[in-house]
């Protein structure tokens, strides 16, 4: 028998607000230093998470309710389950790990925005770590809600953490970069919900098990629509897109993985809100998001590979990788949703990797443009190892997790497609542009770690970042490896919701 936690999923969403209130205790004396104590916080609901899937697997779903708002009835309904566990406990992971990384990259970024006088001051890390528990919070919550006002609050939350710590610590132009996220988070949230009241007119309930009542009602499709264009924008698909390679490429690169999870979290509320809880209503708009999804993957792909600057290489990245879990979840066959949900669970470890590792660049060589580089990898052996593993988590090329998550999305998808010719041809071509996905990584380790030296290592400035960078993103690659290596961890999950 297991000793039982005491309410393990509401410690799970609350516990990153401990590391917010030590960093903003603490920050002014221990400055950077003060992360050794937030990504220790972050571990135990890492190891929460790990003790509830542990449970999940051995004794079926967790709920936990608490009463919020009695008129409207709003409950804070906390549901573990075979869908929410990997996905929280991924994401979980990555901030937990980024929060290591971000101790060396976040000094270095205040020393370099900030005149000397202000950098030594305690209280720009104390704006750093007092917001970024809340992504944790904000990403995990939402993965464990089953109430989609629940939802909507944990994805006005995150908007918080993101505006402000790109407009401090961001790149080029990065308050108006911050506001350009804010907006674009902040309209694909209204949409949302503009959805989610049209569902609760029509059901009299926000709880997503009362979705199932929608069928038939004669606002149900509007309501399905609305929360689906909300997710698309969260999601940047092709036409929403435009915000996401100036975001992703202008905010401190300690927070890639996060921005990641962010955009990616909208194929998991699409799978639990809609293909899961409205199959009926959604099924109108199955193929024709399988579609989008195919535009979105080439169209992103395309835009990655003209792409010299690093950051935005791995910014457009992105969009291309995101339509993998749509075209898997909008197709709503059972193996290819779960596969698509397992992709998306394979593309953050991969994206948090590749992404992270790109920071490492721009913090050991002080460069971003590709052309620039060249012939890193005598000098950074270790940086390139980071890249080609996460080029083979992105590329789906054994023994890391991409490679059992396409196999179980595509065959899926090809199953259902025999018979139907639009289908069909999306899956075909679904399967070849995952041939972009290797051009787009491994051309730039190409260009980066081999052939001719650009740089000059004679003068000391290129080398290995510091352990407290490198093991997180180790750990990383290492996690995606053993669900490459036994699928079964994630997939027995997965198929249990179905």
């Amino acid at each position: 028998m297991m000793v039982p936690v005491p309410c393990p999923l509401l410690q799970a969403v609350l516990s990153p607000l401990l590391a917010s209130a030590l960093a903003l205790s603490l920050a002014g004396k221990l400055k950077s230093r003060v992360g050794w104590l937030v990504g220790p916080v972050l571990s135990y609901q890492v190891l929460l998470l790990g003790l509830v899937g542990l449970r999940v697997w051995l004794e079926g779903p967790i709920l936990e309710r608490y009463t919020w708002v009695p008129v409207p009835s709003v409950g804070v309904d906390l549901l573990a389950d075979g869908l929410s566990v990997p996905v929280a406990l991924a994401m979980a992971l990555i901030c937990a790990c980024l929060a290591f990384y971000s101790i060396r990259y976040i000094e270095y970024r205040v020393e370099a925005i900030y005149v000397p006088e202000e950098a030594t001051k305690g209280h720009y890390y104390a704006i750093y770590y007092g917001l970024y528990p809340l992504f944790s919070a904000g990403l995990v919550g939402i993965a464990l809600s089953g109430n989609l006002i629940v939802i909507w609050f944990f994805m006005e939350l995150l908007l918080i953490p993101f505006y402000f710590i790109m407009a401090y610590f961001g790149y080029i132009d990065r308050r108006r970069i911050a506001m350009m996220c804010f907006l674009w988070g902040t309209a694909a949230s209204v949409v949302f919900m503009a959805g989610a009241f049209t569902a609760y007119a029509c059901v009299k309930s926000f709880s997503i098990r009362a979705l199932s009542a929608l069928a038939g009602h004669r606002y149900a499709f509007l309501a399905c629509v609305l929360m689906a264009v909300g997710l698309l924008i969260k999601m940047a698909a092709f036409g929403f897109h435009v915000w996401l390679p100036w975001v992703h490429a202008e905010h401190p690169t300690c927070i890639a993985g996060i921005l990641a999870c962010y955009a990616n979290i909208g194929a998991y509320v699409m799978a639990r809100v809609l293909v899961l809880a409205v199959p009926e209503v959604f099924r109108a708009l199955s193929t024709p998001l399988m579609i989008w999804a195919l535009i979105t993957m080439v169209y992103g792909a395309a835009l990655t590979l003209a792409q010299d600057d690093v950051k935005r290489l791995c910014a457009c990245s992105t969009i291309s990788q995101v339509g993998y879990s749509l075209l898997g979840v909008s197709s709503m066959v059972p193996t290819a949703v779960a596969g698509g949900i397992f992709y998306m669970v394979s593309h953050l470890l991969g994206k948090a990797v590749l992404f992270s590792t790109a920071g490492l660049l721009v913090y050991e060589t002080h460069e971003r443009d590709i052309r620039r580089m060249g012939g890193l990898g005598r000098f950074l052996p270790l940086t390139a190892v980071l890249w080609a593993s996460g080029s083979m988590i992105l590329s789906a090329i054994p023994p890391f997790s991409g490679f059992p998550a396409e196999m179980v999305m595509f065959s899926g998808i090809f199953r259902s497609a025999i018979g139907h010719a639009i289908r069909l041809a999306t899956a075909i071509c679904g399967v070849l542009a995952t041939a972009l996905t290797a051009a787009y990584t491994f051309w730039p380790l190409k260009r980066i770690f081999m052939g001719q030296v650009r740089t000059n290592p004679s003068s000391g400035a290129v080398r290995e970042a510091p352990p407290s960078m490198l093991v997180p993103l180790f750990i990383l690659a290492l996690a995606s490896a053993a669900l490459g290596i036994c699928p079964r961890l994630v997939m027995e999950f997965l198929s249990s919701i179905f």
